[in-house]
Formats: structure tokens, C-alpha cells, sequence
């Protein structure tokens, strides 16, 4: 399922702001790219670290925001995979630069994978930069839906998971995390996130009971 749907733009599972969350080596970026695999139109996969070419094959890899600009300008709503990986300079100018141009031609996901990277005290109040804080609050105008996968949730600015309109989350120990996720799931859920084996995860959607899902793979 593709389109405009109550308000935010969807394709496949994802709709709206979606938070992936978990230690490393649980299943996170397994899942992402399982989800983006499930869209009929493009996405953009933003690989903060530069490690992930070998796990979405057939995509099409940029590393400078000049490139990337003039192949959407001849893809614009067309089907599309792209693999951005930051591999020289500032990571956080990277990433302005992309949300940017996401912003300018719109109608696609973007997955950003370790989203704590990108946040902190350094943006202010909002723990973002503008041109993300801009398509975490208004990208449903340009027709922008974002996964986002982080180990640590408090590392992750409350303005991008308070919009969430799913989250999906795999193991994790942590107490002060666990503490954190109670005000979504609450507390029997949350402490269950200690439990979780590799790949399965607690599915949120703010619409009842946590839902078990994944496994072996």
C-alpha cells in the first residue's frame, strides 16, 4: 500500500515517524531493511557509520549531496533505492545536506540508521538539526515518512520518538532504558525487552498491548 493515508504519507508498513530500537547486533538494521524492502517507491537509506553497502544489495550508493541531487531530479517519484554513506567530512553536514534535498523532492522514506549520531545538546532544544526537526514535524506536507534505528533511546532527541506513530523494539537490558519505554508500553512490557531473543522485537503502535514479533531468521 502506497499513498496519502489519514493525514501522512505511507508505503508498505511505514507510516509517519517509525523508531527502531535495541542493542547492537539484536536485529535493527535487519528489520529497517526489511521494511524499506516492502515499498513500492523510493527510499533513502542515510548508513551514518558507512557499513552497511553489504546489506542492502541493489542499491544505488551516493556520498557527496551534489550526486544525489541530480539523480532524483531524473527519479522524482519514480522507484528507487539509495544508499548514502557519509564516507568523507562532517557526518552532520552530511546529514543536513540530505534532509534537505528529502525535504526539496519529497515522496519517498528516508531510513537514518543510528539517529543518535545525529542528535544532541550541540541544536539547541529540539536535540535536532532544523533540517531534520523540519521533516520530523512537516514532512507529511512533502510526502516524507522516516524509519530511524538507535541503540540508546535517550540519545535520541524526545521531539523525533514523542511523533512516532510506531516503534519496534528488540532487546535491550539497560534499566534506565527499559525504564524509558514504560510510558509506551508500559512496565511488563518493558521489562519483557530483556528477554527478547536475536530478531524478535516488541511492536507499538499506540493501539493496545505491545505485539511479539520476529524471531529466528
Amino acid at each position: 500500500m502506497r499513498g496519502f493515508i489519514d493525514g501522512e504519507y505511507q508505503d508498505g508498513e511505514l507510516r509517519g515517524c517509525t523508531f527502531v530500537a535495541g542493542k547492537r547486533g539484536m536485529g535493527k538494521t535487519t528489520e529497517m531493511v526489511r521494511l524499506l524492502s516492502l515499498c513500492s517507491g523510493g527510499a533513502l537509506f542515510f548508513d551514518s557509520l558507512s557499513r552497511h553497502e553489504t546489506a542492502v544489495k541493489g542499491y544505488k550508493l551516493f556520498s557527496q549531496p551534489g550526486d544525489l541531487e541530480k539523480y532524483l531530479r531524473v527519479n522524482r517519484d519514480r522507484r528507487f533505492r539509495i544508499l548514502y554513506q557519509p564516507r568523507s567530512g562532517d557526518v552532520q553536514k552530511h546529514f543536513q545536506a540530505v534532509s534537505t534535498i528529502v525535504r526539496a523532492f519529497g515522496s519517498m522514506i528516508f531510513a537514518i540508521d543510528e539517529l543518535d549520531m545525529l542528535c544532541g545538546a550541540q541544536w539547541g532544544d529540539s536535540r535536532m538539526p532544523s533540517e531534520f526537526y523540519h521533516l520530523v514535524n512537516y514532512g507529511r506536507h512533502c510526502r516524507v515518512s522516516m524509519l530511524a534505528t538507535a541503540r540508546r533511546p535517550m540519545s535520541v532527541a524526545r521531539g523525533f520518538t514523542s511523533q512516532c506513530l510506531q516503534m519496534r523494539l528488540f532487546g535491550m537490558t539497560e534499566r534506565a532504558d527499559l525504564k524509558y519505554f514504560e510510558d509506551y508500553i508500559g512496565q511488563v512490557d518493558a521489562q519483557r525487552l530483556a528477554t527478547l531473543a536475536k530478531y524478535e522485537y516488541l511492536h507499538w503502535t499506540g493501539d493496545g498491548p505491545a505485539q511479539l514479533c520476529g524471531g529466528r531468521r
